[in-house]
């Protein structure tokens, strides 16, 4: 393989319809994320929503008309029981989904869960394997998989750039201390509802999961948010031929000092990963390097991405790519971080099981 002959198309890694069927959607939940992003994409994709339906009366009015939806209600019948429905795009809250668990799986429609699918181990294994008697589809919307960037990071990986990967690291340095956001007091709200899109994108591009972390965290005096906003997950594989960090810190304080990147290293080469761009280099040719800008953007095109995985999945009659028992390992990950860095020791997966030993 040489980098002169090297292609990345847009073609390659931008999320796109599937091409087997479009189900109706029906929406529970009418917050900010669903109109930025969600709804956004599902139109530039040419998906159908058909019903929404919140708790706040206002904001299910100004949701339906905002993106034309017909029916709507705070009841979440309107959704549940709406025969036009064929998939639900479940968007409130991790803590208030177990409390209407029971009714979204008496409909009987498959669901696309938002990320984190829950903020405790126990209720994530609880609603799973409910889903999983009930056989009903489950899908977590882990769509940073989708987002352009990182598709072209998969891609590179799939043709081989890199050959066997032993290395994979990501920094992201950001800032996401607003004293009026929701997030503000949301426990372990870095580690597990965001931080789990990276430890997940490190399971994505290396077809591998952990069997032991150690992590630390820094809260920076001052701060609004009420758990730490810096953290560094170092991830042990017992093979002893992979290593894998995730560096987030998420209080930079200046704007300019804010950056984002992956590090892919293998046997034959490396992939730098951006939000704007992604670079190749190869060992046989050691002065070189190509650099492919990315067209796209994670917000919103991945939304449109993940929920045509999960459309994909239901009309091939197979089990989403990111699905309820697949995400469990990537759970799995945070929940021992927070033990990590909780307890300051080493964290073996395998402490979060199951069988609820």
């Amino acid at each position: 393989m040489k980098l002169a002959d090297l292609e990345l198309r847009s073609s390659d890694y931008c999320p796109r319809p599937p091409d087997g069927p479009l189900y109706p959607i029906g929406v529970i939940g009418c917050g900010g994320i669903v109109n930025h992003s969600h709804l956004a994409a599902y139109r530039d994709f040419g998906y159908e929503v058909v019903a929404c339906t919140d708790i706040d009366p206002d904001a299910v009015v100004a949701t339906q008309a905002r993106w034309g939806i017909a029916d709507g209600d705070t009841d979440p019948s309107v959704v549940l029981d709406n025969p036009k429905v064929a998939v639900i795009d479940l968007a409130v809250h991790a803590h208030v989904r177990p409390t209407i668990w029971e009714a979204i799986l008496g409909s009987g429609k498959p669901v696309l869960s938002q990320k984190p699918f829950a903020m405790t181990w126990d209720s994530a294994v609880s609603m799973q394997q409910a889903a999983a008697r009930a056989s009903v589809p489950l899908m977590i919307n882990q769509q940073a998989r989708w987002a352009p960037a990182h598709a072209a990071i998969k891609h590179l990986g799939v043709l081989g750039v890199c050959g066997q990967l032993f290395s994979v690291v990501h920094m992201r340095r950001s800032w996401q201390d607003q004293p009026d956001k929701w997030w503000r007091d949301l426990v372990n709200f870095n580690l597990i509802d965001h931080g789990v899109h990276f430890v997940d994108l490190v399971r994505h591009f290396s077809q591998r999961t952990p069997d032991a972390v150690s992590t630390t965290t820094a809260m920076m005096d001052g701060q609004n948010a009420v758990s730490p906003l810096s953290h560094s997950v170092a991830m042990h594989f017992d093979s002893g031929d992979f290593t894998a960090v995730d560096h987030f810190n998420n209080i930079v304080q200046s704007p300019a000092a804010r950056s984002e990147a992956w590090y892919i290293d293998g046997s034959e080469g490396s992939v730098i990963g951006t939000p704007d761009w992604v670079e190749v280099m190869r060992r046989d040719e050691p002065e070189a390097a190509v650099r492919f800008p990315i067209e796209g953007q994670w917000f919103p095109d991945a939304f449109g991405g993940s929920m045509g995985e999960m459309m994909s999945a239901i009309s091939e009659d197979r089990e989403p790519l990111t699905s309820g028992r697949d995400n469990l390992d990537s759970i799995r990950i945070v929940m021992a971080s927070v033990r990590s860095s909780e307890e300051g020791r080493t964290v073996r997966l395998d402490e979060f099981r199951e069988d609820g030993a």
